[in-house]
């Protein structure tokens, strides 16, 4: 389906930017060495077919809205319902036991038992923020991180995802208000690689795209490390053809899809959206599908 990338492997340290130490904490890619380089000049061409994949949330007419690795996992969450029953049953079970203890032993609490009760109350605790935390990808979590790529203003936006509280249930998560990155200036691309477990001896090399959002003033400083896209196992032609495609949308007037390409199945209502002014200045609210394959067709008689 791709042609092979002039885009050589990287596999060294980083050579062109650096990572505040905010990033270096809370993402392992910042730590990693980049599996590829992607070209800082825009307008150079990676020589792969474009494809969007499953990755493009709206179209606007004058932009795109990509969404992220965490949103291609939260777009199947049902599971997660059950999941939360399972841990707030096992938290209702042990929180019972403590009490059964404690009621049997006449509340007699020596140094053993206090020990005891208050293991078991913090398992169940945890058993119950679990269950909190599946909750919220149920019913309460934004599904996805939404990047704007505006071509008409050459501006990319992002919207800083605050993860929510572990132990604070309570604290489901937000986004952050929105930042705007110079396309030319300010973003830069990389294709990470790293390695998980599928079971106890078996290793797969996963691969996702990280958009690079330069520190305004700073000329190398990334202040966001956005997962693009879908994640890959194997090969990171899934990342190629996903950048060539918001590349040449940017850079060369390219279609919001590729003939065959459909939007991210999921949950619109969930994922949040940009202040009208950045809508407005998108060209206008979100486009719905026949609108957009009408957009496709067009590009395809050019």
């Amino acid at each position: 389906m791709l042609r092979e990338t002039t885009v050589a492997e990287w596999k060294s340290a980083e050579p062109e930017v650096v990572f505040s130490s905010e990033l270096l904490k809370n993402n392992a890619h910042a730590r990693r060495a980049p599996f590829r380089i992607l070209p800082s000049d825009h307008g150079e061409s990676l020589n792969v077919d474009p494809v969007a994949f499953d990755a493009v949330l709206r179209v606007h007419p004058d932009a795109l809205e990509v969404g992220t690795i965490r949103g291609e996992y939260a777009k199947n969450v049902m599971w997660s319902k059950f999941s939360a029953f399972f841990m707030w049953g096992g938290a209702l079970f042990v929180f019972s036991c403590v009490l059964w203890l404690n009621i049997t032993s006449s509340f007699s609490f020596s140094g053993a038992a206090l020990f005891v009760s208050s293991l078991f109350c913090f398992t169940s605790y945890s058993l119950f923020c679990f269950g909190c935390y599946f909750w919220r990808l149920v019913k309460l979590s934004s599904l996805d991180d939404p990047v704007m790529f505006n071509r008409r203003l050459r501006l990319v936006y992002i919207l800083p995802y605050v993860k929510g509280g572990f132990f604070k249930f309570w604290e489901k998560g937000s986004h952050g208000t929105p930042i705007s990155y110079k396309w030319d200036d300010q973003i830069r691309a990389r294709i990470y690689s790293y390695i998980y477990f599928r079971g106890a001896n078996l290793a797969s090399e996963g691969f996702e795209l990280g958009l690079l959002a330069l520190r305004e003033g700073t000329g190398n400083e990334v202040e966001h490390l956005i997962q693009l896209g879908v994640q890959s196992n194997g090969f990171d032609s899934t990342q190629l053809a996903l950048w060539e495609h918001i590349r040449q949308y940017m850079e060369e007037d390219g279609p919001p899809l590729q003939a065959g390409d459909k939007l991210r199945a999921t949950d619109l209502s969930r994922v949040p959206e940009f202040p009208p002014e950045i809508v407005a200045a998108a060209g206008g609210p979100a486009l719905d599908q026949e609108a957009i394959d009408e957009l496709v067709r067009q590009k395809a008689r050019v």
